[in-house]
Formats: C-alpha cells, sequence, structure tokens
C-alpha cells in the first residue's frame, strides 16, 4: 500500500459526532432512521469541505504484511487461518483460498481522516450501551477507550473480556475458528454488572470487521425487503446511515404516530464483497434483538465503508406523565433474557478465481440454512402456481331501524370462492394455491380464531365442505388462515389476562393509523396485542381443530413475520418468542402437514412449505444502490415464492416481468363485493380487489409466467446480471436463461422471446 493522500467525500454535520456509535431500539423502519438530506456544516456553521477531512499525512501507512508481522497464529485449517495481536486487541483471518486478509480492525485506523474519537471507535473490537434507570439515561462507551482488554488462546479458540470500568461492567467474547467459519459468541449468563444501577441495553462487536477503505471497489449486501447494494463510497455521505431492525420492530410499544415504514429484514445477516473474496456473516443466535447497521466513507466523519451487528439485549420504553411533553423512558426489569448471541463468519469464494458476487453470498447463505437450521426442500418448489387470496367477512356499520348497528360483513362467501376458482380454471389457471383471510365467525369478530368453525355469514359447514372438494377434485390448494395478532375478549381469551404487557407496565393496544395524518384513528377501537405466553394454547386448539376437520393445510398470518416480548410479570423477551413459535410450528406440522408463510421470516423457514407476498423492492433508503431480489434467489429451489399483490400494484407489467427475473410466482387479492361495500371497513385497504375486473388479466399474467419460467421449476438461480436500467438477465443451474426487458416488456428466454401484451390487454399493462 502506497502512502498516499486520500480526501473524504461531504460529512454529515459536526452534531453527528456527538451521537452514540448506535442507536438504541431504532431501525429500518423506524422514524428516527428514515433517510434525509443533511446540510454539512462545520462548528462555526460555515461549510464543510473536502479538504478539511484528509487523510492524516504525520502517521504512517502500514501494508498488510507489516501488519501481520506483529500478529500470531492462533489456529487454522484447509479453508481458513485466526491469527492475533494481544497487545492492541485485534484479529485476522486469512481465506486460504484467496489469500484475503480480513482484519477486526482497519490497520491504518491511526492515519485515517476523522477526529480522536472516531478512530478509537475503528480501533474498537466492542462498543457497549449501559443504561443507568435512576436517571433515565444511556451512555456509549468504546472498548479501546474505556475498557481493559485482555486476550487469551486456548486451542482453536480466542477469548477477549472486556473490562469497562466506568461502566462497572465485564463482558467475555469468544472466538472459535471452526471448519468453514470464525465465530464470535458471548454467553450472557457470564457477564457481570457489578453496579445494578448500570445495566447493559445494547452491545456491537467487531464494527469495522472487514472495513473498506476510499480506494476499495466492492459493495454491502442488505437483506431489507427483496434485498440491496451499498456501493463502498457512494458519495452519499450526506445521508443516514442505514439501521435495519432483524425481523422488524417490537410491536409492544406502541407509538402515537405511524412510524416511516419500510420493508421487513426478513434474514439475519448481510454480505461484504470485496474483488475474488467476500464474507457472509449471520447472526447465528440472539438475531431476535439485532439491528444491521452499514455506514460509507463520510457519513460517520471516518474514510472507512462499514457494516456490522449490534444487539438490543434489554429494551426501553417511553410514557407521558401528566401533562409533561418529554417522555419518559423505561429500562426492561428483568435480567438478561438473551441467553446467547452468534455471529458467524463465512469466507466466500469462487474455485475458478472469479470474482464474488452477491448470488455467491445467497448461494453461502442457503446453504448455512439446509446444512445447520435444518431448512429443507419443499414439495411445491416445483410448481409454477397462482397465489390467490380470498377475504372472507369483516365488522361493519350498518344502519338498523335507524341506529348504527355494527354487523358481520359478508365480502368473499364460500360460493363466491368457488366461483372464482371455476372461473380462473375456465381461463387455463391449471394450478392455485389459496388463502383463506376471515373465514370463522371467531376471526370476522376480531376475536382469537383457534377452531375451524366456518362461518355461518360465508355459507357455513356445507358450503365451505363444497368448497373444498371442488378445491381437491382440482388440484388446488386452499389454505384456510388465522391471524391471532391482535384479539377482543372471548372464547377463552380475555383482554385483561391475556394481553401483552409494554416494558412501562401498560397494557399494549394496538391502534389503526390515519392514512393522511398518521395519528390514530378513533373510528376503529384499539386491540390488545395477544402475549405470547397464549401461543401453546392457541396453537394446540389450531392443530387439534384443524386435524379434526380434515384440514392438511394452515397460514397462520402474522405470525411469520412479526416478533415481539411480553415484559409483564412472567417476561418472555423476542428471542424466548422465536423459540416458543418454532416448537408450536413444530407441534402444528404434526397435525396439519402443509403450512403457508404470509411472508417467512428465518427463523420459519424450516416450517413453511410456501411463502405468499414477498415484495420485489425495499425499502429504497437513499444509501443503497441497487435492488436485487436477494430473498427469492437464497429460496430459490428450496421454498417457492409469490410476489405481492399484483392487482395492488400501481406498475403491474413491471411486477409481473421482475417476477420472472426472480422466479418467483404471481399472487393476486380477490373479494366478491365491489370497492364501495368496503367503506368504513378495515378492508378499506381492498379497493382494488374486486375480481370481476381482474379474472382474465390474472389468467393472462399466470400464463405469460408460466411460458417463461416452464422448465426452471424447483431449480436454483446461479446468476443474476442487471445488463442495464432495463434488461435482467437470469441463469439458472440447468443452463436455461431468461433475459427481462422492462422497457419492451418481453422476456427472451434461450432465445426465443414472448411479450406480455400477448397475454394481457394493453389498458391494464400500459
Amino acid at each position: 500500500m502506497q502512502k498516499k493522500m486520500k480526501k473524504l467525500l461531504a460529512c454529515l454535520c459536526c452534531l453527528a459526532m456527538m451521537v452514540p456509535t448506535f442507536a438504541v431500539s431504532v431501525s429500518s423502519d423506524d422514524e428516527n432512521a428514515a433517510d434525509t438530506s443533511s446540510t454539512e456544516t462545520s462548528e462555526e456553521g460555515e461549510a464543510i469541505s473536502e479538504d478539511d477531512y484528509a487523510m492524516d499525512e504525520d502517521e504512517p501507512l502500514i501494508t498488510d504484511e507489516q501488519a501481520m508481522a506483529e500478529m500470531k497464529l492462533a489456529a487454522e485449517n484447509s479453508r481458513m487461518a485466526l491469527y492475533y495481536n494481544d497487545k492492541d486487541i485485534t484479529l485476522a483471518v486469512v481465506d486460504k483460498n484467496t489469500g484475503k486478509i480480513w482484519w477486526s480492525n482497519p490497520i491504518n485506523a491511526d492515519a485515517s481522516a476523522g477526529k480522536a474519537a472516531q478512530k478509537q471507535e475503528l480501533k474498537s473490537g466492542m462498543t457497549l450501551i449501559y443504561g443507568e434507570p435512576s436517571k433515565r439515561r444511556t451512555t456509549t462507551n468504546q472498548s479501546k477507550a474505556r475498557s481493559d482488554a485482555t486476550m487469551q488462546v486456548s486451542g482453536n479458540t480466542i477469548t477477549v473480556t472486556y473490562d469497562f470500568t466506568d461502566a462497572e461492567i465485564v463482558v467475555p467474547v469468544t472466538y472459535t475458528l471452526n471448519d468453514n467459519y470464525l465465530s464470535l459468541n458471548v454467553d450472557t449468563s457470564k457477564i457481570n454488572e457489578k453496579n445494578s444501577d448500570k445495566i447493559i441495553t445494547d452491545m456491537a462487536f467487531l464494527s469495522t470487521f472487514g472495513a473498506a477503505e476510499m480506494d476499495e471497489e466492492g459493495y454491502y449486501v442488505i437483506p431489507d425487503g427483496s434485498g440491496a447494494l451499498i456501493n463502498f463510497n457512494n458519495n452519499k455521505a450526506g445521508y443516514r446511515v442505514y439501521q435495519g431492525k432483524v425481523y422488524g420492530n417490537d410491536i409492544t410499544a406502541v407509538k402515537t404516530t405511524k412510524p416511516t415504514t419500510g420493508r421487513n429484514v426478513y434474514l439475519p445477516m448481510f454480505g461484504i464483497v470485496k474483488g475474488d473474496s467476500g464474507m457472509m456473516v449471520v447472526a447465528d443466535k440472539g438475531d431476535t434483538c439485532a439491528t444491521i447497521n452499514a455506514y460509507v466513507a463520510g457519513q460517520k466523519n471516518t474514510s472507512y465503508n462499514s457494516c456490522y451487528f449490534d444487539f438490543e439485549i434489554r429494551t426501553s420504553d417511553e410514557f407521558l406523565m401528566g401533562g409533561d411533553a418529554n417522555p419518559l423512558r423505561v429500562f426492561e426489569k428483568r435480567g438478561i433474557l438473551v441467553p446467547e448471541i452468534e455471529v458467524r463468519y463465512y469466507p466466500v469464494s469462487n474455485s475458478d478465481g472469479s470474482d464474488v458476487d452477491y448470488v455467491d453470498i445467497a448461494n453461502s447463505y442457503r446453504d448455512y440454512l439446509t446444512s445447520d437450521q435444518g431448512v429443507t426442500r419443499s414439495d411445491a418448489a416445483g410448481n409454477n402456481s397462482l397465489y390467490v387470496d380470498f377475504y372472507g367477512a369483516t365488522m361493519k356499520q350498518e344502519p338498523i331501524l335507524g341506529f348504527p348497528v355494527t354487523l358481520q360483513h359478508k365480502t368473499t362467501s364460500f360460493e363466491d370462492a368457488q366461483n372464482i376458482l371455476e372461473q380462473l380454471k375456465g381461463e387455463g389457471v391449471e394450478d392455485m394455491t389459496v388463502q383463506y383471510h376471515q373465514w370463522t365467525t371467531a376471526d370476522i369478530k376480531e376475536k382469537v380464531a383457534d377452531k375451524a368453525k366456518p362461518a355461518s355469514v360465508l355459507g357455513g359447514k356445507s358450503d365451505f365442505n363444497a368448497l373444498m372438494d371442488y378445491a381437491n377434485a382440482n388440484g388446488i390448494e386452499i389454505y384456510p388462515a388465522v391471524d391471532n395478532l391482535t384479539f377482543k375478549s372471548g372464547g377463552g381469551y380475555f383482554t385483561m389476562t391475556d394481553t401483552t404487557i409494554r416494558v412501562s407496565n401498560a397494557y399494549s393496544r394496538q391502534i389503526v393509523y390515519d392514512l393522511a395524518h398518521g395519528v390514530e384513528n378513533k373510528y376503529y377501537d384499539a386491540m390488545s396485542l395477544l402475549s405470547p405466553r397464549k401461543y401453546g394454547k392457541m396453537f394446540e386448539n389450531l392443530g387439534k381443530s384443524y386435524s379434526k376437520a380434515g384440514l392438511d393445510n394452515i397460514s397462520v398470518g402474522s405470525a411469520t413475520t412479526v416478533i415481539y416480548g411480553d415484559y409483564g410479570k412472567n417476561s418472555v423477551s423476542r428471542e424466548m418468542f422465536k423459540y416458543n413459535l418454532q416448537e408450536q410450528l413444530e407441534g402444528l406440522k404434526n397435525s396439519v402437514p402443509s403450512i403457508l408463510a404470509d411472508g417467512a421470516n428465518a427463523y420459519v423457514l424450516k416450517y413453511v412449505d410456501h411463502i405468499s407476498n414477498v415484495p420485489l423492492s425495499s425499502s429504497k433508503y437513499d444509501v443503497f444502490d441497487t435492488e436485487i431480489p436477494f430473498y427469492q434467489i437464497v429460496m430459490s429451489g428450496l421454498k417457492p415464492v409469490s410476489t405481492t399483490a399484483v392487482n395492488g400494484d400501481a406498475q403491474i407489467a413491471d411486477l409481473v416481468l421482475r417476477a420472472i427475473a426472480s422466479g418467483s410466482n404471481l399472487h393476486f387479492d380477490f373479494t366478491a363485493e365491489e370497492a364501495n361495500e368496503l367503506k368504513d371497513t378495515k378492508y378499506d385497504p381492498l379497493y382494488y380487489a374486486d375480481y370481476k375486473y381482474w379474472v382474465e388479466d390474472a389468467a393472462g399474467c399466470y400464463k405469460f409466467v408460466k411460458e417463461a419460467l416452464s422448465g426452471v421449476e424447483g431449480v436454483e438461480i446461479a446468476e443474476y446480471n442487471i445488463l442495464s436500467d432495463n434488461e435482467i438477465e437470469t441463469v439458472y443451474t440447468n443452463g436455461v436463461t431468461t433475459v427481462v426487458n422492462l422497457k419492451d416488456k418481453t422476456v427472451t428466454k434461450n432465445g426465443t422471446k414472448i411479450s406480455i401484451y400477448d397475454y394481457v390487454g394493453e389498458e391494464v399493462i400500459g
């Protein structure tokens, strides 16, 4: 590495220098994390120029070879070697396939741009946030500046003990070299909080592992929504750093105004790509409290790019006292309820020495799912299916003798559903996977639905059985759905005893936000959030009832995409929620063999056979450079995935073509009622779903996708190449290649071109 001047691009305003390394409980769909432009100013209020943040020429640059000369070998195998320096508490992982050295901290941190605080962060192996409940505040400590760290080596394991003297907290961290990955592990029972008035709230480890310098090329793979890439040094220093809460925010704490919504982070991992070497990083344990952080050069007043996890091991909440406008912060009362944190670092390379890309990262993560998480290939992965969602009934105020009365309002009866399926079949749709929402009286009345009892308002048991008989005779899979996230008292569940408790000790009441103003819509009653403590009873009843009714399929609604804790007397953390849900799904599968997930976080992938309603876009934060169907690439050949509702999208052709490029099935929402009948109900957002306008076009879209993807059912994606703004090439492992042209609205498969206009009318696709 030659000594040279490296000028930093635009930086955040100097106020950002005072912000802690990572925010408590901030994620990509929190209003505080939304990307906004900012004007950089110096402490004097003048604009900051690039020359103000150049590399420190007084500090000599060192080479990898010089830095490695100070390292000691701890362990090695045929794939990797682990080195350490017990003087400055640094690690180095050597990928033997490529010779690439992955440093735990930048070796030229002292020579980098930025102030002393930023340099201390770059050189730290751990960052700790601790709370002081009596003072209702948190403090951030960097290990390099605020801890006495020691390092011990035993076999293939290095133990680093961080003693944060100011915080009076000791945290031991172990690093173990395994056959094909390096693991970072924290047994939280061994954390010593010496002073009960100072408690850990957040921890981050190796926050600059593999950090990229300003002359490096590469990118980070972020599993936000379908997926996104953040290029190193992308000239976006003026935007906020990326923070994505894995599996989404804990919804127990209800905000008075609607948070800025983004896509979910379904997978607890990220990727680093640097030429012929890459690293797939996964939160193997403690994933439910993890947040992915990523920043580029200039965003944190340094000349480095980095991506890492932080872990919120105690959550907090806010509440108002009387007329006080300033909320008070309270912390989780119990001890640490996250038993273990483990992060794994998998080196990624190609046997032919070619450059690594995001498909290689996806392949590495898929291998992890199948080899370590027990995820198996679904039998349905080999099908091209049209995914259809029916919406049965909802509650609606109607005038009776001049008085408003809330009644069950039929939207799609069982007879209606059969009629729609018959029409789709008549239009040439050969394979359908159907999710049926609000089909029981309990669900319609917003109570916990744990019994398979068809609602009489939809036609009752006889019409339901007729629908199921028709479906079975025609090879159609119907998944009667339940969504017991929120509830009203009844059927053995009571809001006084079975509602989730917030950290602030209040009941968690979920509200509907006004679409225009983002405040609570008082037209709808606040709903109680069902405590995870009741999931055992609920899932046991579901399994018995569905099995007795002869139902082999089920969809469990929000349970596969939402994760939260209960912080009352019998505390349930997000991590405990995960393991509890996995146990319940395992038991449910013994009674009901096939489960459809309406979106799927990583921890349920082992148990589901279909994944519906997966977006083909990210949260579109400004720091992102490219959107990719990373989730779909991971699932290719493993689980069948469908899109979000095609008929609910403003750009139908674009969604259909991108579905083909990603190997996805299509999904349509259908109701038998006209849009005006849904007004002032919770089905109001389904204004687009009247089936009468969509049957023919849904069938046309299905046939177009089926033709384009014929021959790649259940086959993994080998390459996904964005050729231009309008062209995407997808290569499958069996050699089939498709090229989607978004402008011409065509697909060329192995040299044969087909057009969406041959299947769907121009008035629909534009």
